[in-house]
């Protein structure tokens, strides 16, 4: 009788334990990365912020760091595991070598013209002697563009800028005449102060300009099943409104919308 009960106690102890669903992070923690990118990380705060904070509280997760750092550093930091999470990453198919990126927010990235620029296509802006297009360093859009981009610079026409606040800077200043961005970026400068309102007209003639931004799990740190757990949360994340108010706090309604259709 003792060994039956004994005997039936493991198996109720096993199944116990292969019901438990298996831990979401890292034994060591979430060492998390962000770069400066308007209202996603500023100074601390953000929306990139407020998310990974309320998807470490859902799946019981400790933060062990999270430090800001240059954009180019930040995946090269989880591509040689000194880092294990970085946010509002585009999936491209090198970094997901390395990492599993969980897209949460889809834009377009749209062109960003001076008012005084003539030109509608990008042929004519590639013909025109006096304008000079900008972009941040270490930033990727969409092949299209990044082709454009390449054919500027070979024309002596590409001005890199360090941030996008560098960038909004040097389209208020007259420096460059145009630049590519993201709602979500430029919407601050847009509907900022009247007087230190960006004036720009806003343009998609780019057939490739949606964009996803994601959550990067380097594959040093999380399993699979782990992935798949933190992709489910911001699934339900997005079904239950949570990830519609974060973003609300920061953004514009209409960018919102058109962040998560």
């Amino acid at each position: 009788m003792i060994k039956c009960l004994t005997a039936l106690l493991c198996l109720y102890a096993a199944a116990a334990e292969a019901g438990s669903p298996a831990p979401a992070c890292p034994a060591e923690g979430l060492r998390i990365g962000y770069y400066p990118t308007a209202t996603a990380y500023e100074g601390g705060k953000g929306y990139d912020v407020d998310l990974v904070h309320e998807l470490a509280r859902r799946l019981g997760c400790n933060i062990r760091e999270e430090r800001e750092y240059p954009r180019l550093r930040v995946l090269l930091l989880v591509q040689h595991g000194k880092l294990n999470l970085a946010t509002s990453t585009i999936p491209l198919q090198k970094r997901l070598r390395y990492a599993w990126v969980l897209p949460y927010t889809r834009d377009r990235n749209m062109t960003l013209l001076n008012p005084a620029v003539q030109g509608k296509t990008p042929e004519q802006w590639l013909n025109d002697p006096k304008l000079k297009w900008g972009a941040v360093i270490g930033y990727r859009n969409s092949p299209l563009q990044d082709y454009f981009l390449q054919q500027m610079a070979k024309r002596d026409k590409l001005i890199c800028a360090a941030n996008e606040e560098d960038l909004m800077d040097m389209l208020r200043s007259g420096a460059i005449s145009a630049a590519f961005s993201q709602p979500q970026i430029y919407d601050h400068w847009v509907n900022g102060q009247p007087r230190g309102r960006l004036q720009v007209k806003v343009m998609d003639p780019f057939r490739d300009s949606s964009l996803e931004n994601g959550l990067v799990l380097s594959h040093r740190s999380f399993s699979e099943p782990q992935m798949r757990r933190w992709r489910a949360e911001l699934d339900k994340m997005r079904a239950d409104g949570s990830l519609q108010r974060i973003l609300r706090k920061y953004l514009s309604e209409d960018s919102v919308r058109s962040m998560l259709e």
